[in-house]
């Protein structure tokens, strides 16, 4: 059917809302929106994921513009389309629920009623790790890295950590950081501060093969370090 091209995730919760499905020459043009609720299977193994819809059921879906920010209205179109759980609906993260699930019937007034509310705070994966240079990470006292990747549960679809490069200031070496420890993200200047000062986070740094692998000796040090939960 195509290939991932982006991730659309909620800053708000750091949940992956959407996949960005570029569907090369099947439908030209398009920019195709699958949430994790479509996904019958992901296989890491051999990259791929398997979808619930159909691709007759793709090609007849919502149009998106593909030079837009997704509205709260192109939301519950694609929802109220594909049959899909409106997760800014109910105290969890995927609305009543923290795994994806598709709605009942009896739950689209409540879906309807909740558009003009308000608007969703979608980004994209790919901005913040940029096309050259991702977001400047900075820490209380001083500019740390640069996201260059991240590390997301296929379950819940929630992002758990971004990886850094940290460049010039600690060369060769790469942090993780969980989205608890980001205090506020400037989209304007594409900078991200976390509460830790730079002393601390150096404290942290690691290998790349063990941020690569996250292995379980490493994750459990960083844990107890609070920089992983």
């Amino acid at each position: 059917m195509g290939k991932v091209k982006d991730l659309y995730f909620d800053s708000e919760k750091w949940m992956v809302r959407y996949l960005v499905i570029d569907t090369m020459k099947w439908l030209p043009g398009r920019k195709v929106l699958l949430s994790p609720v479509s996904f019958d299977k992901v296989d890491p193994t051999n990259d791929q994921i398997s979808v619930l819809a159909s691709k007759q059921q793709i090609k007849d879906s919502p149009s998106m513009d593909e030079h837009q920010p997704v509205s709260r209205r192109k939301e519950m179109d694609l929802h109220t389309y594909y049959g899909w759980q409106p997760y800014w609906i109910g105290g969890g993260l995927w609305g009543p629920a923290n795994i994806p699930m598709a709605y009942q019937p009896d739950e689209l007034t409540n879906m309807n009623e909740s558009v003009n509310n308000d608007e969703p705070s979608l980004r994209s994966v790919n901005e913040l790790k940029g096309h050259v240079t991702g977001y400047t990470v900075k820490a209380a006292d001083d500019d740390i890295g640069n996201v260059i990747d991240f590390v997301i549960d296929d379950n819940a679809w929630a992002i758990h950590y971004l990886i850094v490069d940290t460049g010039d200031w600690l060369p060769g070496k790469k942090i993780v950081i969980g989205p608890e420890l980001i205090d506020s993200i400037d989209w304007d200047k594409k900078e991200l501060t976390i509460n830790l000062k730079s002393e601390e986070v150096e404290k942290e740094s690691v290998e790349d093969d063990a941020i690569l692998n996250l292995d379980e000796v490493t994750v459990e040090n960083l844990r107890k370090r609070n920089i992983l939960k």
